[in-house]
């Protein structure tokens, strides 16, 4: 099993939990040392082995020299870090990664030989699915895993901390026009109380400033626990949605404009038209994935105006959205994240074209089988 320290220069594990993506970093190394004693967790772990349950989970973008680790290498892959200590990660950690050659007796030796056939199959089941998930938003990842008959603890399902550190001038800014109506606030006192409110809500939500709040939306405890859950995926999401439209404008003429290295014409041909293709899809999901929001803001609206029932009802049949919102707005996602990192700023933008046509061909399946995207070329098809 490799050791992962980093000490190349790379992030180091610390700097993984200090600066993760909720995206690419599914860290139950943070949630164990959280939650691990808490009843729910006990009673309902995302993993059955436990080292499993203390491991970081990340979205891995494939480095040259691991290739040959693959018998068919792919751009990207899920990789499993148990870290040396869950609470000092800075020391490091082992890892694997799904799909290598090796994984099997890897990572049955990492999980225990001694762990019972059953919960291995079931972990390792969990782990196919985890790995098929373009992010691991806890949004989407919730109601993938409700879909397959998996239920685990809350506490699983949180921003990261690094995230909502980012999203806090955007949440206060979105939630304002409620704090006239919860706490009659307005002016400068309004902007203050609307960073407060943001940061209770987006960490602490059973905290007594959102009391107004909870009595104004009439929910009791489990539902107002539910609900909360809902609008923070809701804010989560448009969070995204602006941050992404600002980079794809960027992305989409780097990507355009990348030179491919190729001495056969038809290959150049194919290489173009995939990337016509990709650029096409990933503007469709941002135009889908913006009205999709316009539901959300007009029950916000109404909630603002004071008319709490209509927020209450929208909240509590949110959860059924996240799949195809989330899955739309991860593979976008994705894409912007893999160029960042195959072409860092500054470096010269161009590819050989056995790779161009490999990375082509992942982004185009990825979004060939958005819901959102299916949708609307059916919809394009129909119009015929």
């Amino acid at each position: 099993m490799a050791k992962t320290q980093f000490s190349d220069g790379l992030r180091n594990l610390a700097l993984i939990r200090a600066s993760g993506s909720t995206a690419r970093v599914l860290n139950l190394a943070l949630v164990f040392e959280r939650f691990g004693s808490s009843g729910e967790f006990v009673a309902s772990p995302m993993f059955r082995c436990q080292r499993l349950n203390r491991a970081l989970i990340l979205k891995h973008a494939l480095r040259p020299h691991e290739r040959v680790l693959f018998e068919r290498p792919e751009p990207h892959t899920t990789k499993i870090v148990f870290p040396f200590s869950p609470t000092e990660l800075g020391i490091g950690g082992a890892s694997v990664m799904f799909g290598e050659k090796q994984f099997d007796a890897v990572f049955r030796k990492a999980v225990g030989e001694s762990l019972d056939e059953d919960d291995y199959a079931a972990d390792f089941e969990l782990l196919c699915v985890l790995h098929e998930a373009p992010s691991f938003d806890p949004f989407l990842l919730r109601e993938q895993l409700r879909r397959t008959g998996r239920e685990p603890a809350r506490c699983f399902f949180d921003i990261s901390t690094a995230d909502i550190a980012r999203m806090l001038k955007f949440v206060a800014a979105d939630i304002e026009p409620l704090t006239n109506l919860a706490f009659g606030a307005t002016g400068r006192r309004a902007e203050k109380l609307s960073m407060r409110l943001s940061e209770k809500l987006m960490t602490d939500e059973n905290a007594q400033l959102l009391d107004p709040l909870r009595e104004t939306l009439r929910l009791g405890p489990a539902e107002y626990r539910e609900g909360v859950f809902a609008w923070k995926g809701f804010l989560y999401y448009r969070w995204l949605l602006q941050e992404m439209a600002g980079r794809h404008d960027e992305f989409s003429a780097s990507f355009k404009a990348c030179p491919v290295i190729s001495s056969d014409r038809g290959v150049r041909a194919e290489v173009d038209r995939q990337r016509r293709d990709v650029l096409r899809r990933t503007d469709l999901v941002l135009r889908r994935a913006s009205a999709a929001m316009t539901e959300y803001g007009g029950a916000f609206a109404a909630f603002a105006r004071g008319e709490a029932n209509v927020f209450r009802g929208f909240l509590l049949e949110a959860p059924a959205r996240f799949a195809p919102l989330g899955e739309a707005i991860g593979a976008v996602k994705h894409i912007h994240s893999f160029w960042d990192y195959r072409f860092p700023a500054q470096s010269a933008v161009k590819l050989e074209a056995e790779e161009a046509q490999e990375i082509l061909q992942e982004f185009d399946k990825m979004l060939a089988g958005i819901e959102l995207v299916r949708e609307a070329e059916h919809e394009e098809v129909m119009l015929l």
